[in-house]
């Protein structure tokens, strides 16, 4: 908790400073709020009120979140495009496999693959932390990386249903679509590890179920309103130290990752939940 203490300062240094007419204080702001916008005219950018600079000054950290630029494409299934649920300087590597369940649909990659071989020995490096994109029409794009594809003997599921996007515990999670949260649940993994699904109904596709698990720090419920690449809805959980992760033989960092699959319902039925898996 930080240091709330006040210091007490000389009267002669209060006296100075509350000599000077409160108006000046407001001339002051309004001055700096008029350069700010200035600012952007003579660079180039789209016009900007000075009443719409006030009012982003003046949102909560939590609102300015939501501007930034989204995270770029990763896959598709049909029009639905899914988007990369870590940034792009987070991501250590991303598997696509069979997913757990037989109403998991097939995802199609965007990028290209890699050499699973490759992988396997050069192994992916841990990002280091990084200045985040802020380019909004490269953030627009398909992502610059690359896939491996494993296969899992013990799942009945179809290739290529679901994909581990690896990154460290504690990255931030975003939603790989725009629509709208139905669902967040605390369940056992393998019936033995707390974990969290979040099930989110894509916008204009009432018919799909988009899952997300092996995540923590949950920032979002049932009703709430997402969109893709942009809103942050829980961090990656840890699960490398309490499980054997597939994704270990291709990183550094234990495998960790977040799972992401997208699933057939009807929207009259409420998303069941997975019936397991990494």
């Amino acid at each position: 908790m930080p240091d709330r203490r006040i210091t007490l300062r000389p009267r002669r240094y209060r006296r100075r400073r509350s000599a000077l007419p409160a108006g000046v204080y407001g001339l002051a702001g309004a001055a700096l709020v008029l350069s700010a916008a200035a600012a952007g005219l003579l660079s180039g950018a789209r016009h900007v009120p000075a009443s719409a600079v006030v009012e982003r000054l003046s949102r909560p950290a939590a609102a300015a979140a939501a501007l930034r630029d989204p995270t770029p494409l990763l896959a598709r299934h049909g029009s639905l495009y899914l988007r990369l649920p870590v940034d792009p300087q987070a991501a250590t590597q991303v598997a696509f496999h069979q997913a757990s369940g037989d109403r998991a649909v097939h995802l199609d990659a965007l990028v290209p693959d890699a050499s699973v071989k490759d992988a396997a020995r050069m192994k992916a490096v841990v990002p280091a932390d990084g200045p985040a994109a802020t380019d909004a029409e490269e953030a627009a794009t398909i992502w610059h990386g690359s896939v491996i594809r494993l296969w899992r003997s013990n799942r009945r599921g179809a290739p290529d249903t679901a994909i581990d996007c690896g990154a460290e515990p504690g990255a931030g999670v975003f939603a790989p679509v725009s629509g709208t949260v139905v669902a967040v649940r605390p369940y056992k993994l393998y019936g033995r590890f707390d974990d969290f699904e979040i099930h989110i109904r894509p916008e204009g596709f009432d018919h799909l179920d988009l899952v997300l698990i092996h995540v923590d720090d949950v920032s979002v419920k049932a009703g709430d309103r997402v969109e893709g690449g942009v809103t942050r809805i829980a961090r990656v959980r840890k699960m490398s130290d309490k499980t054997d992760l597939q994704l270990a033989a291709y990183t550094r960092n234990g495998g960790d990752h977040v799972h992401v699959q997208l699933n057939r319902t009807e929207p009259s039925q409420p998303p069941s939940a997975l019936d397991g898996g990494s």
